[in-house]
């Protein structure tokens, strides 16, 4: 199967390599000839040649390209690859006695997606990425002498938009396109849930309304444990370039109280379990996101802030059900040009039963709940679509019985294409 994606894939882009070239080609020779009989200058001919490139780039960037199949200019490719140096250090508490482990390790990722135009307002999108079962990582350590390393399909949906303001996503979808995240409090970067979305923005507004309904296991014998979403919000300028987004969030989990942890995925193992290890609660939450953002507060130095904020509150247990996250960055909205960077700084508290730990960051002491701390982050674009980023953690369990302390630090270089 990862062999049939791959050739996918590489087809595409071959095809649609040699196609163009080959129409590339024609064109020269012909303008090669117009020069040699006197008809065109050199001058003249280079500007047929480059304004020739550029209309077939614009026709087949619009799909109107005769040089290349229609099928073929309806796929677009892009991807990144990403090579990670990773240094951590960890602290355990048990029975008075600290004990420290240190770790250091270098780690690459790397991504391929295409989108694919079915009809006008249908989409289909996939992505392979490396990594293994683990839904919260796709990482590949640098171990194993050498050893290959396993590639996964990342996502895989289909948009629909039947009407201006409305999507209808469905399959394997990417996490961000279906709710709004200002954080990764709750959701892990890499999650990419299953089900269906719905996102909408009322006509002639500043309001917007995402909802969705994701699976979270099919066990047998047993009712399959989903999750449901509710997210209002809005988006709107309260004064020339001070813009705010803010929105409250529902979370509504079904039969998730009870069951065998087993049975759940890659789990932090901090929740609250029975004696018989089911979870003793249920996960049921609400709370909020808002972000208030500036543009070109110093032109041409920063020209970008936010102050965001993420709130959680599990309606079961009484006690340690509560979570959030303060923070605020600076510099260039966007780091993809050469020169843009971006600082941020943040601060969250995620109680043990908060939120289930399956879900939460994996950086944050190795993926749980029962934990806080800070991050600071660094981002500098080197070139075009290369990004140099720093990233720092240190964290520690809130009310852990044994208590751990961790300092964490990546150093990545991303490349895009």
């Amino acid at each position: 199967m990862k062999k049939i994606f791959f050739g996918i894939g590489s087809g595409l882009l071959m095809m649609l390599f040699c196609l163009t070239n080959v129409f590339a080609g024609e064109i020269s020779i012909l303008v090669d000839e117009l020069v040699k009989r006197d008809i065109l200058s050199p001058v003249e001919a280079q500007i047929i040649l480059d304004e020739t490139k550029q209309q077939v780039a614009k026709e087949i960037a619009e799909q109107k390209s005769y040089a290349v199949p229609s099928w073929v200019q309806k796929v677009k490719l892009k991807g990144d690859l990403r090579l990670r140096y990773q240094s951590e250090e960890k602290d355990s508490t048990k029975s008075g006695k600290v004990s420290t482990s240190k770790r250091e390790r270098g780690r690459v990722r790397i991504r391929v997606g295409a989108e694919a135009k079915v009809t006008e307002g249908c989409k289909l999108n996939f992505g392979l990425a490396s990594g293994g079962s683990d839904p919260r990582s796709t990482n590949q350590t640098f171990q194993d002498n050498f050893s290959t390393k396993g590639i996964n399909l990342d996502y895989a949906y289909a948009n629909f938009s039947p009407m201006q303001g409305l999507n209808i996503l469905g399959g394997k979808i990417k996490g961000k396109k279906t709710i709004w995240m200002n954080s990764d409090l709750l959701w892990d970067g890499d999650v990419n849930p299953e089900g269906i979305a719905l996102k909408a923005t009322v006509p002639g507004t500043d309001f917007f309304v995402n909802t969705a309904y994701f699976v979270l296991d099919e066990i047998k014998k047993y009712a399959d444990p989903t999750m449901v979403v509710v997210q209002p919000g809005l988006k709107m300028e309260i004064m020339d370039g001070l813009i705010l987004k803010s929105a409250l969030n529902y979370y509504a989990f079904n039969s998730i109280q009870g069951l065998d942890y087993s049975n759940i995925y890659e789990g932090g193992e901090t929740n609250t379990l029975t004696s018989d290890s089911h979870l003793k609660y249920d996960y049921d939450a609400w709370g909020f996101s808002t972000e208030w953002a500036m543009k070109d507060v110093v032109p041409g130095m920063i020209n970008y802030t936010a102050v965001f904020t993420d709130y959680i509150s599990n309606l079961d247990p009484s006690d340690q059900n509560t979570g959030y996250l303060v923070g605020f960055k600076f510099g260039d909205k966007k780091v993809a040009k050469p020169g843009t960077w971006q600082t941020k700084a943040l601060y969250r508290e995620l109680e043990k039963d908060a939120w289930p730990d399956f879900l939460a960051d994996s950086d944050l002491l190795g993926g749980i709940t029962d934990a806080k701390g800070y991050e600071l982050i660094f981002k500098y674009a080197l070139a075009k679509n290369v990004v140099l980023g720093f990233d720092f953690y240190n964290t520690e369990t809130i009310k852990a019985v044994n208590k751990k302390e961790q300092t964490l630090f990546q150093a990545d270089c991303v490349f895009k294409f």
